[in-house]
């Protein structure tokens, strides 16, 4: 017997062993997909258990394609019913998956609470949208009009107010750190930067987007109501919505809760700090908190929120709002947007009220997520 195996023709011995290899790579490859060219496989919690779980998981896998991808939550409401996607990494290799009360960076998203503030204060008689915004300012600003017409209230809200989208003297000053740059940055140094703008041609009439005029309306509302800006975020939107995981500060947020954000090079960089100006991009929020709000907005049973909708520069297919984003979708659903970013995270939120239906992606990195948000809202549309 032993002879007889040792003496089995070679090519049969070469034949069993090839096929034991190819049994070991498929075995090997069945649970490493990195074989055969495949991408790794994401860590997630979506159960792919129905066609709105794979069609989002198809796209947030071409998502992670791009390195700098880290982490990722997505909140969809579909007819009105919310659903949660969670992928990567709280903070890269860390192997803590990010769940729907992850606290991410929102960004410029902050400035759509702004404009429902704004609306607030309008209805209020707090603020009139039409009113020379050196009204609501202390000093003399002859440099805040162009050839006699001035910038008012809504050029704030809609970026035509020509107000440059950073002042210098943000970067400019000793205390400048270019991973947290608007720290310390104070409503002084913000009034010293408005004095020293010179306006280049007529407000209201050409679109160009400004953090330091939501920066200025946010100090004015602010005075407008005695009261500092997140206590009248809080009042009027977190409250009402109980959106109770959504803050400026996250010094009481236990660390594992928060999404850390990324550099280009997925290394960890400081979440920003706007001090005084929080208004253009202070706030921080979890996919389940902005799920309710994308309701409220879609509802638009709340007046300040109905009147922050309305259209104030360009047009229904592609205009501005009380700093939200007007779109029309191919089959002509109004879509309510605004994206953000950070030093090291990117967030997009839209609101498609026809269809009681909507989105928010919060990410945690540099990575591109505009294609992502183009095909959610395209399996949300339909289209």
């Amino acid at each position: 017997m032993r002879n007889l195996i040792n003496h089995r023709p070679f090519k049969k011995f070469y034949v069993n062993k090839h096929f034991s290899l190819i049994f070991l790579i498929l075995f090997f490859c069945q649970n490493n997909p990195t074989c055969y060219g495949q991408s790794k496989r994401i860590p997630s919690d979506n159960p792919l258990s129905s066609q709105l779980d794979s069609l989002v998981d198809k796209s947030v896998q071409r998502y992670f394609q791009d390195q700098k991808a880290v982490g990722l939550s997505i909140g969809l409401v579909q007819n009105g019913k919310p659903h949660f996607y969670n992928y990567g990494e709280t903070k890269v290799g860390n192997g803590k998956l990010p769940d729907n009360k992850t606290i991410y960076e929102l960004g410029s998203i902050t400035k759509s609470f702004t404009g429902i503030i704004l609306a607030r204060a309008i209805l209020d008689k707090k603020i009139n949208q039409e009113d020379d915004i050196r009204k609501y300012l202390k000093g003399s600003y002859p440099n805040l009009s162009y050839q006699g017409t001035p910038i008012r209230i809504k050029d704030l809200a809609n970026h035509t107010s020509r107000i440059t989208r950073i002042f210098p003297n943000m970067w400019e000053r000793p205390s400048y750190d270019s991973l947290n740059p608007l720290s310390n940055y104070s409503r002084k140094l913000l009034y010293e930067g408005l004095h020293q703008m010179k306006m280049d041609t007529l407000p209201g009439k050409i679109y160009s987007y400004s953090n330091m005029a939501v920066a200025l309306l946010g100090t004015i509302l602010e005075d407008a109501y005695g009261q500092d800006y997140f206590s009248l975020v809080s009042k009027n939107i977190l409250k009402p919505y109980r959106m109770t995981n959504t803050r400026i500060d996250i010094g009481s947020v236990a660390p594992d809760r928060v999404a850390w954000p990324h550099d280009a090079q997925q290394k960890p960089v400081p979440l920003w700090d706007l001090g005084e100006v929080p208004a253009m991009g202070a706030l921080r929020s979890t996919t389940a908190d902005m799920v309710n709000y994308i309701n409220a907005n879609n509802a638009e049973t709340n007046p300040a929120v109905k009147l922050s909708h309305q259209r104030t520069f360009g047009t229904n297919q592609e205009g501005m709002a009380l700093n939200w984003f007007i779109h029309s979708s191919p089959k002509g659903y109004r879509i309510l947007e605004h994206g953000g970013g950070t030093g090291g995270s990117r967030s997009s939120l839209d609101c498609i009220p026809q269809l009681n239906a909507g989105l928010v992606i919060l990410t945690n990195s540099l990575a591109n997520r505009n294609n992502l948000e183009k095909e959610l809202l395209a399996i949300l549309t339909k289209e």
